[in-house]
């Protein structure tokens, strides 16, 4: 069995045949995975490769695996195809690659015997008339040991962060009580807030707010401001992507405490996203969100984006307190899967008739419902 690195050190897998789109996805999945640490050989050259994926798809086809095998005769592997075949020589990793099925491939592989990379053995010429009326006995091929059963997959954990804590959380309660401060860490001042005029002044560079949005709440000081007190000679800047951007840098990637996988989601209305510093994927997150409460099961399955980009949006969506959602609720009917071109259900026992706005909103989320699973 081959032995996992030891300690905490990461799993170091060898991607060929990717293009650079592809091994972007692999990194953002390596990094939401954290009861083992992976990592791609190009992040860490100097590394030796525990185990590859290999893309037969490409240019070079299975001439790539071929060339795989012959450097790396033992090396455990898993061949990434949209095609996989019957009497493919590695477990077939199908394309899309999705998450349910590459953490527990990846652990099978590496706990797994090393492939054998034995060379064809050459057929032996006939034997002579007089030897062979009297054949040696041929040795019994040992039977094959049972495949061991595939491995169980891994939970995904999903990391949380608090929105109300930390610089994030004082630069939101001030916007919302109106309160003008100024906000420190370890006696240097950072910010300067005037919610009254939705401005700010910059007191540090964007690196050392970056770095503050990841410290200690301990180390964070609030200093309200008096009337008349002097104030530093700066060009003020918009409070509302100043907060945007703190959510950024404090989310991580990371998705809010106290949504759930059910928890129904909704936008109040647009942000300004011109204005607005940039998430990947957000007009296309809007535009879903805006339309009928929707919940992260059904994000995911619509518009497929990665889990950072989602949970990033999320969190400078609720630091301009325009993401609605409570969660105590929950949408089971955005968890079950689509069903293209079903029948309606039959009817139901006649039963007292639902107050008009609730049959008129259950209406609109079904045809919603149809429209976007049926694009």
């Amino acid at each position: 069995m081959l032995p996992s690195p030891p300690g905490n050190a990461p799993i170091t897998v060898l991607a060929l045949g990717m293009d650079p789109r592809k091994q972007a996805l692999l990194r953002m999945a390596f990094r939401l995975h954290h009861s083992l640490r992976y990592q791609l050989q190009e992040d860490a050259p100097d590394s030796t490769p525990d185990l590859a994926i290999v893309d037969v798809d490409g240019q070079a086809g299975w001439l790539a695996w071929e060339d795989f095998r012959r450097l790396h005769p033992s090396l455990p592997a898993l061949i990434a195809t949209t095609t996989p075949a019957a009497d493919s020589p590695a477990p077939a990793l199908r394309k899309p690659i999705q998450v349910e099925t590459l953490f527990p491939l990846l652990r099978a592989a590496l706990d797994a015997a090393p492939p054998a990379a034995l060379p064809r053995a050459k057929p032996e010429p006939p034997l002579p008339a007089a030897r062979a009326a009297s054949p040696a006995p041929r040795p019994v091929p040992p039977r094959p040991a049972p495949a061991a059963p595939p491995a169980a997959a891994e939970p995904i954990t999903i990391e949380r962060f608090d929105p109300d804590r930390g610089l994030l959380g004082m630069a939101r309660r001030l916007r919302q009580r109106r309160q003008a401060a100024i906000i420190g860490i370890d006696a240097a001042p950072l910010l300067v807030l005037l919610p009254l005029a939705n401005q700010a002044l910059q007191l540090a560079d964007d690196a050392a707010l970056q770095a503050a949005c990841q410290a200690d709440e301990q180390r964070l000081y609030l200093h309200p401001l008096t009337p008349g007190e002097a104030l530093p000679d700066l060009p003020p800047r918009p409070l509302a992507p100043l907060i945007w951007q703190l959510a950024i840098w404090s989310s991580r990637g990371r998705l809010l405490r106290g949504i759930r996988a059910d928890t129904p989601l909704r936008l109040r209305h647009w942000p300004n996203l011109t204005r607005l510093p940039p998430v990947p994927d957000a007009i296309r997150i809007s535009a879903l969100l805006g339309k009928t409460p929707v919940n992260l099961k059904l994000i995911a399955r619509l518009l497929r984006v990665p889990p950072a980009h989602l949970f990033t949006y999320l969190a400078a969506a609720h630091s301009l307190d325009l993401l609605e959602w409570q969660s105590a609720a929950s949408l089971p009917v955005m968890s079950s899967a689509p069903v293209r071109g079903a029948r309606p259900p039959a009817a139901p026992p006649p039963s007292p008739p639902p107050p008009r706005q609730t049959a008129e909103t259950g209406g609109l989320l079904s045809r919603l419902l149809r429209k976007v699973t049926g694009l």
